[in-house]
């Protein structure tokens, strides 16, 4: 079921953005890129824009594929609350939204990916409707021999594949006539354009927080914070920072009632290929950043949506108290 307070389809932050941008100039700015398919990427600033940016605590949220929704919801309601003291469903804020605005310069890049999220059956993924093996088909499309979820690649070209999938999953991001990506895995994408441009644009940014979900089959957790792949290769300070600020958030999480987080916090355990995607992709931002990447269950009835959106506010919520200790 979802909940008053989900925001994730296009058109609907397409909305809420537009109304925001109108009613708190002072404290929001959305800026776009538009995406080949013609979707807005939002990249939504807020902060007392009366205040100089010079010396706020700077922080960056996103999130990059189309078959997690939960962290959008997450996104627009926390916006939401910083903008206007309230939920999007009437609830009173958790921020101390004065202090927030006035130290704090937060960016919000809700969906990277909108017209993967448009091209969903589903606006959250409940595990109801669809079994794990056929979510992931949705996610890299069929595969055309086995009907099992295609390959995963960071970026393909439709001229040059043999076997397509039969559908076009809605993870990849179409960058033009016949290129497709994942927005985590390739430069070309909107989402990595949206980060270089930002990172250049204030420079001082305190972290990054990276919003994902995934399914935790055979696994007693349904939440997780990791460390970049390059962890052990970082500087102290920055391996000081992330490994406080990680085990913030699971703290944040063992308080939530259904939340049941992986309590080790640890780097990213991916090998071989897939390891390069990241070291290639993220490995300059490791060193210069302190970033995190959160995972909430997905496609589960042990984590509902309104848990799943719950859980993404909280890792956000503990962030932002990260920047103001």
């Amino acid at each position: 079921m979802i909940e008053p307070a989900w925001i994730s389809r296009p058109d609907e932050v397409n909305a809420q953005v537009e109304q925001w941008a109108e009613r708190y100039p002072d404290t929001f700015a959305a800026e776009s890129r538009r995406q080949f398919a013609g979707y807005p990427v939002w990249a939504l600033t807020v902060t007392d824009r009366s205040i100089e940016d010079t010396g706020k605590h700077k922080a960056m949220f996103f999130k990059p594929h189309a078959h997690e929704p939960a962290p959008i919801a997450a996104q627009m309601n926390v916006i939401n609350q910083l903008l206007t003291g309230e939920k999007l469903d009437g609830r009173p804020s958790e921020f101390d939204n004065e202090r927030v605005l006035r130290e704090c310069l937060l960016v919000f890049i809700p969906d990277a990916n909108p017209e993967g999220t448009a091209r969903a059956p589903v606006e959250a993924w409940d595990g109801s409707e669809y079994s794990n093996e056929e979510f992931w088909a949705w996610m890299r499309g069929p595969d055309p021999e086995t009907g099992l979820m295609w390959k995963r690649v960071d970026i393909y070209d439709d001229r040059e594949e043999e076997d397509l999938p039969t559908r076009r999953g809605i993870v990849y991001e179409q960058i033009d006539e016949h290129r497709f990506v994942e927005p985590n895995r390739h430069h070309a994408s909107t989402l990595f354009r949206w980060i270089f441009e930002l990172l250049d644009r204030f420079g001082d940014w305190d972290m990054l927080l990276d919003l994902h979900q995934t399914e935790f089959v055979n696994s007693e957790h349904n939440a997780m914070i990791i460390l970049p792949c390059t962890f052990e290769e970082l500087p102290a300070e920055v391996q000081t920072y992330s490994r406080e600020w990680a085990e913030q958030i699971v703290a944040a999480w063992a308080e939530i009632d259904g939340c049941n987080p992986k309590p080790q916090v640890q780097p990213l355990a991916y090998g071989g290929e897939q390891r390069r995607y990241f070291v290639q992709r993220w490995g300059e931002i490791y060193r210069r950043f302190h970033k995190l990447t959160s995972e909430i269950q997905n496609n589960s009835p042990r984590t509902p949506p309104a848990l799943q959106q719950r859980l993404n506010e909280v890792a956000i919520r503990a962030s932002v108290e990260r920047l103001l200790d």
